[in-house]
């Protein structure tokens, strides 16, 4: 228990003053900078979990609407071995020209930390869709956050256009 405390502070001090990479699908995009930071401090990369292939699927049944967000969430061997606990989530979002809408908050679900596909289903009104004149651009944003140290992720989906 004495080193998995101290491995936890460690990581939160490290990931605050940014001074060590986090190896994360989302953070580290290129794998020449990934293999670069890796190179750089092997044995000080903080572990990091991912979220990927958010998709998004709204359908209309009269006024309501029911948008169903599918995601996969991926853990680190060493997250997985030392139980970090986690929480996921999922927001609603309209694209607007400037600052894009939060549509609808997803309630924040408290997980363990094993490579999982999760679903989230929001049920609303077209009124609540339609922020602005003309058809509307949705989105999910997805989330996964350990609680422990405090890391979070996101991954946005690809934006759905819906008439409202």
């Amino acid at each position: 228990m004495r080193n998995r405390k101290a491995i936890v502070s460690t990581a939160a001090i490290l990931a605050l003053v940014a001074s060590v990479p986090t190896a994360s699908a989302v953070t580290t995009t290129p794998a020449a900078e990934s293999a670069a930071s890796v190179a750089a401090a092997p044995s000080l990369v903080l572990p990091a979990a991912s979220v990927s292939g958010v998709t998004i699927t709204p359908r209309q049944a009269g006024d309501r609407w029911t948008i169903t967000i599918e995601y996969t969430l991926r853990f680190s061997s060493f997250e997985t071995r030392n139980q970090f606990p986690f929480e996921t989530w999922v927001d609603l979002w309209e694209q607007d020209s400037d600052d894009d809408d939060l549509i609808l908050r997803g309630r924040h679900v408290n997980i363990s930390p094993s490579a999982q596909t999760r679903t989230a289903t929001f049920t609303t009104s077209s009124e609540r869709l339609h922020t602005e004149l003309g058809a509307e651009e949705i989105y999910a944003r997805a989330f996964v956050k350990n609680k422990e140290t405090g890391q979070q992720f996101q991954t946005n989906s690809l934006r759905v256009q819906i008439g409202v």
